[in-house]
C-alpha cells in the first residue's frame, strides 16, 4: 500500500472541478453556522491506485478520508483517557473520558463507552492495527469488531496477532477494499484461534453475556424487537414460531411475515395457536385480557389539533391506536403550578410524588446529559441544586423546576463534581465543567433540550430558580458525596479480571481429562 493526501486535485477531471466550483460559489452557511478548515491527513491506498481513472480515485479517497476522520475520534477518545488518568488517579478514567466524549460528540452513553474501550484496546494492545484506522484504511466499525474479537487474547500473544490482522487486512489482487464486517469477524476468529485457542474459547463464553432483547420504535405504530441469542436458542424459537404458523387456516389473509409476528405474540401469551388478525384468541375472546398484565403509561399534551398519544417507552402513536387505548384508559390531570410550587409541603420532601415523577419524565424524555439516550423512565430524578436534608428550606426543592432526569452514571459524575448543570429560563439544560473536570474551562456551555412529549412545558414556572441553579453550578456546589463515591476497581481492572477469569475457565475446559483414555481390553 502507498500513502496519498486525501485532498489532492492533480488528477481530477474537468467535470468534477466545475461541479465543485459551482457548489462552493453557491453555498452560504445557514443562520447559526460558520465554516472552518478540518485537519487534512495522509491515507493508505493500494499500489494499484495510480492506475485507476480519476473518478474512481476521487470516490476511493473520499471513503479513506471518512475512515481517517473516524480514526481521529478514536485518538481523541484515548486522549481523554490520558487526561482523565493524569488528573485524578482515584476516579475511573474510562468513566470520566466517556462523559467527555459523549458531551463533545453527542454520543449515547453506550456509544461513548464503546468508543473509549476500542481506543484503549487498539492503541495500547494493537498499535499496528490502530495505524490502519488512523490512516483511513479501515473505519471505526471495523475497529470496534477488532477490539471485541481480540479482547480475551493474552497480552504476550497480542503482537503476533496484531501482525496477522494487518496482513489479513492488506489489499490483494482480487480485493482492493477492506473486508466488510462479516468476513472481517470470520478472519479475526480464524487468527485468534490460531494464535490463542484459550482466548478463542474465552471469547465464545464472553459473547454469551451479550445476549439481550431490545425494542426499537419505528414508524406506523410499530416497533422492532431484536434478540441476540445463542444459536441453539434462536433455532428453538424459530422452530416454535414455524410450528404455530402451520396452525393458520388456508384462507388466512396475512402474509408470512405477519404470521411469524403473530406466532411470536402467541408465544409470549403461552397460546398454542395463532391469534386472529385483530389479536384475539380464536376460541376465547377473553384470553387476551387474561394474559395482559402490563400497565402502559401515555401522555396527552392537551393540543386539540393532536389526536394521538405518546406511549412511555415507545413514542407517539396515531389517532387510530390512541382511540383504541383510550377506551379503557384512566386519565389523570395535574396542575403545573402545583407541581412547581416551591412553598408547598411536597417541595420540602426529598422523594417526588408520583404525579411529579410522571411529569418530569414526560417532559425530559431521556437523560438530560448531552447525547445520552437512556429513557427517562429508567433514570433518577436529580435535584439540580442538592437537597439539604438538615434544612430542606435552604437546598434544592422537590419541584418540577428543580428536578432533572439523569441516568445513574451521569447522576454520579454530576454529584462527584465532574459536571454541573442548570435549567435556563427557556427550559434548556446548560451543562458546564464541574470543579473536578480534567479540562475545566469556565467558558464551556453545552446545551441539552428536553425531548419528551411534554417538552413544550419545559420552561420553569418560577424563572428565579434558574438563576439560583446557575449560581450553584458555577460555584461548584454540585453536592456532597464527592469524596465518598469513588469506585474501585476501575473498568480497566475489571476488564483484566474478566479476562483472567474467562481464560481460566477456558483452560479448564480445554485441559484433557486425566484417565479419560480408553483402557485396552484384557
Amino acid at each position: 500500500m502507498t500513502t496519498t493526501h486525501p485532498f489532492t486535485n492533480q488528477n481530477s477531471d474537468p467535470l468534477t472541478e466545475a461541479l465543485t466550483t459551482k457548489f462552493e460559489q453557491r453555498f452560504e452557511p445557514p443562520p447559526g453556522f460558520t465554516t472552518t478548515t478540518a485537519p487534512a491527513t495522509e491515507v493508505l491506498v493500494p499500489d494499484a491506485f495510480s492506475r485507476w481513472d480519476p473518478g474512481q480515485q476521487r470516490g476511493y479517497l473520499a471513503q479513506r478520508a471518512i475512515n481517517a476522520a473516524e480514526g481521529g475520534t478514536v485518538v481523541y477518545a484515548y486522549a481523554c483517557v490520558r487526561r482523565a488518568t493524569e488528573h485524578d488517579e482515584q476516579r475511573d478514567p474510562l468513566d470520566t473520558a466517556a462523559t467527555m466524549v459523549g458531551a463533545s460528540m453527542a454520543l449515547s452513553r453506550r456509544g461513548a463507552f464503546r468508543l473509549v474501550t476500542t481506543a484503549v484496546e487498539l492503541i495500547e494492545r494493537l498499535p499496528r492495527t490502530a495505524a490502519l484506522l488512523t490512516t483511513g484504511w479501515i473505519g471505526v466499525h471495523a475497529a470496534h469488531a477488532i477490539a471485541e474479537e481480540t479482547a480475551m487474547v493474552e497480552d504476550t500473544l497480542i503482537p503476533e496477532l496484531d501482525r496477522r490482522i494487518c496482513e489479513g487486512l492488506a489489499p490483494t489482487r482480487r480485493r482492493t477494499h477492506p473486508p466488510r464486517i462479516g468476513p472481517l469477524r470470520k478472519m479475526l476468529s480464524k487468527h485468534v484461534a490460531a494464535c490463542d485457542p484459550v482466548g478463542a474459547d474465552a471469547r465464545a463464553q464472553q459473547t454469551r453475556r451479550d445476549q439481550n432483547v431490545r425494542m426499537t420504535p419505528i414508524s406506523g405504530d410499530h416497533a422492532r424487537i431484536t434478540a441476540t441469542l445463542t444459536a441453539v436458542g434462536a433455532l428453538e424459537i424459530a422452530d416454535r414460531i414455524e410450528a404455530l404458523i402451520r396452525t393458520a387456516s388456508a384462507d388466512d389473509p396475512r402474509t408470512s411475515g405477519q404470521l411469524r409476528a403473530a406466532g411470536l405474540l402467541a408465544l409470549s401469551r403461552r397460546w398454542t395457536c395463532l391469534p386472529e388478525p385483530d389479536g384475539s384468541h380464536p376460541t376465547d375472546p377473553a384470553a387476551q385480557d387474561a394474559v395482559r398484565r402490563v400497565i402502559i403509561h401515555s401522555y396527552d399534551d392537551g393540543d386539540p389539533d393532536f389526536r394521538g398519544l405518546f406511549l412511555t417507552g415507545y413514542g407517539p402513536v396515531s389517532g387510530h391506536t390512541a382511540v383504541e387505548l383510550q377506551r379503557t384508559a384512566r386519565r389523570r390531570l395535574d396542575a403545573l403550578d402545583t407541581l412547581a410550587d416551591p412553598d408547598s409541603e411536597a417541595a420540602r420532601r426529598y422523594s417526588p410524588s408520583e404525579a411529579l415523577s410522571h411529569f418530569c419524565r414526560g417532559r425530559d424524555g431521556t437523560c438530560v446529559f448531552p447525547g445520552c439516550q437512556t429513557p427517562a423512565d429508567k433514570t433518577d430524578l436529580d435535584h439540580i441544586i442538592p437537597f439539604d436534608h438538615d434544612d430542606p428550606g435552604r437546598g434544592g426543592h422537590t419541584t418540577s423546576d428543580d428536578l432533572g432526569c439523569l441516568c445513574r452514571t451521569h447522576h454520579r459524575l454530576k454529584t462527584e463534581g465532574l459536571w454541573a448543570y442548570y435549567r435556563n429560563p427557556e427550559g434548556v439544560y446548560v451543562w458546564i465543567h464541574g470543579p473536578n473536570h480534567p479540562d475545566r474551562d469556565p467558558g464551556t456551555r453545552i446545551m441539552s433540550v428536553p425531548n419528551g412529549p411534554l417538552a413544550q412545558f419545559a420552561a420553569p414556572r418560577h424563572p428565579e430558580r434558574s438563576c439560583l441553579q446557575q449560581e450553584s453550578a458555577e460555584a461548584g456546589r454540585t453536592g456532597d458525596g464527592v469524596a465518598g463515591s469513588r469506585h474501585w476497581p476501575h473498568r480497566r481492572q475489571r476488564r483484566h479480571t474478566e479476562r483472567r477469569y474467562l481464560r481460566a475457565q477456558a483452560e479448564q475446559r480445554l485441559r484433557p481429562t486425566v484417565g479419560s483414555a480408553e483402557q485396552p481390553q484384557a
